[in-house]
């Protein structure tokens, strides 16, 4: 028998966990994670894809309750988890002077118009109803795009 001296050699391996700060990253590991491509997700999600594809992409930064739960379920983790990395907002009350100007803003097709509330653009449409009488209304519209804000009446 030879005296050879055997080495063991442990390789000992460190996980960095980088906290991850979006909605978009959390969901789109999650997703990776578990083995399913964005279709799989939708599908056992019962989600349509081009919504979880702007969640995936950061341009939506809510979940609906309904959305939370179904994503929640099929990636094994808790709906609380999930609204965590949902971006956190303060209600702040906006005059009706600065709503008020804003639909005129909208309504004679004025662009480039701020949110009141954070400073970032806002989408804006002119939604056409009708009334009883079949009468035209013009309706302004506008949410921003980072923030909760919208006028939608």
């Amino acid at each position: 028998m030879c005296n050879s001296k055997r080495y063991v050699i442990f390789y000992l391996v460190y996980y960095i966990t980088i906290p991850m700060k979006s909605l978009a990253e959390f969901i789109q590991q999650k997703r990776e994670n578990a083995g399913l491509s964005i279709s799989g997700l939708a599908n056992k999600a019962n989600i349509k894809i081009e919504i979880l594809e702007d969640i995936e992409a950061g341009k939506e930064l809510f979940l609906s309750v309904t959305q939370r739960q179904q994503l929640a379920r099929v990636l094994k983790v808790s709906p609380k988890e999930l609204k965590e990395y949902e971006r956190s907002y303060e209600f702040q009350e906006i005059s009706d002077d600065v709503i008020d100007n804003l639909k005129k803003q909208i309504l004679n097709h004025k662009t480039d118009l701020k949110c009141p509330m954070c400073g970032e653009p806002l989408i804006t449409r002119i939604a056409k109803m009708y009334d009883l009488e079949d009468n035209l209304v013009l309706q302004p519209k506008a949410h921003c795009v980072k923030c909760v804000f919208q006028i939608k009446e």
